[in-house]
C-alpha cells in the first residue's frame, strides 16, 4: 500500500469566546504569589500574577528581590496555565486540572486534529454536530504507549506514556461542539497542544531520509572554579523532510506552504502509526 502525501494542519485559531467550559486551574494547592521578601526552595512553584499569571520555578534557593521574569538563572518560566494556553501553538504552556481536565469548546469546521504533551492515564474526545446535537466521532483510551516484544517486556519494561494523538478524515461541521477530557486520577492533568483545522495535502508522499533531531535549549555554564551548572530550558524537535510532488501541483504545494509561513502547526508525514 502506498503512503498518504506529507499533509500539514492548518490550524484554527480558537478564541476564549469559543471555549464554553474547562477546569484547568491558575495554580496548584500550595502554590503562592511570589514575595521579594521570601526565601525559596529549589524547585519550589510560585505565582506571577502582575506578568500575566505566569508560574515560574525556583532554581536557586534563597531570597533574592528581583523579579523573576528579569532574573532567568534563578528562575525557571513555567508558562501560563489557562484555558487557552492549551491552543497557543506551545506544547511547554500547559493547561492543568487536578484529576481531570476538561475542556468544551466551539471551534468551527475541521477535519483533523492534533493533541500533543499530554499528561494523564486515560483520554476521551467527543464531537457533536452542534451543541446539544448527534455525537459524530468519539474516542475512549488509555494514554499508555508501551507495546512490549516478548513476555519479559510486558511483565518487566516500564511505563511508557502516550504523550500525543492524532485523528484525521473526520466529518466537518460548522456549528460543532467538542469535548475533550484527560484524566490521570490522584494526580495532574495536563494537555500542552491541541490543534484543530483543515488537513492540506501537499501531493507526494515522503522521501526516503527523512530526520527528527531532539532540540534543547537548556543553558550550560562553568565558571573559573571549573564548577558546572545547567539551566533548564525548554525543548523542541528539529524535522528535515521531503516530498515527491508532481511537476503540475508544484505551484499548489508553494501556495499551500505560504499560508503556514511563521505559523506553527503539525506536520505528518505518513499515515502509517509509526511515522506520524
Amino acid at each position: 500500500m502506498m503512503p498518504s502525501p506529507i499533509s500539514f494542519i492548518l490550524p484554527l485559531k480558537i478564541l476564549q469566546s469559543m471555549i464554553t467550559s474547562s477546569t484547568a486551574v491558575a495554580k496548584l494547592a500550595g502554590e503562592l504569589e511570589w514575595n521579594a521578601a521570601s526565601a525559596y526552595t529549589v524547585g519550589q512553584i510560585v505565582v506571577r500574577t502582575d506578568f500575566g499569571g505566569r508560574r515560574v520555578q525556583n532554581l536557586i534557593a534563597g531570597t533574592n528581590a528581583n523579579k523573576p521574569e528579569d532574573d532567568k538563572e534563578r528562575w525557571y518560566d513555567l508558562g501560563v496555565t489557562g484555558p487557552l494556553t492549551m491552543f497557543d501553538s506551545e506544547v511547554s504552556s500547559q493547561p492543568m486540572a487536578p484529576n481531570a481536565l476538561t475542556v468544551v469548546f466551539r471551534p468551527g469546521a475541521f477535519n483533523a486534529m492534533h493533541l500533543a504533551g499530554l499528561d494523564g492515564l486515560s483520554l476521551t474526545i467527543i464531537v457533536k454536530e452542534a451543541p446539544n446535537g448527534a455525537e459524530v466521532y468519539r474516542f475512549d483510551g488509555s494514554l499508555e504507549d508501551t507495546e512490549p516484544a516478548d513476555y519479559y517486556e510486558y511483565y518487566f519494561s516500564p511505563y511508557k506514556p502516550k504523550t500525543e494523538f492524532l485523528v484525521t478524515e473526520l466529518a466537518p461541521f460548522a456549528n460543532c461542539e467538542v469535548t475533550i477530557t484527560i484524566s490521570n486520577p490522584g494526580s495532574v492533568a495536563r494537555c500542552g497542544m491541541a490543534s484543530l483545522g483543515d488537513q492540506v495535502s501537499l501531493g507526494g508522499p515522503a522521501m526516503r531520509g527523512a530526520k527528527v533531531k531532539p532540540k534543547s535549549y537548556n543553558k550550560i555554564a562553568t565558571d573559573k572554579q571549573g564548577k558546572t551548572s545547567i539551566s533548564k530550558g525548554k525543548t523542541a524537535r528539529d524535522i528535515s523532510i521531503r516530498a515527491q510532488v508532481p511537476i503540475a501541483e508544484a505551484a499548489d504545494v508553494v501556495d499551500a506552504v505560504e499560508q503556514v509561513n511563521g505559523i506553527p502547526c503539525t506536520w505528518i508525514g505518513s499515515d502509517l502509526p509509526n511515522l506520524r
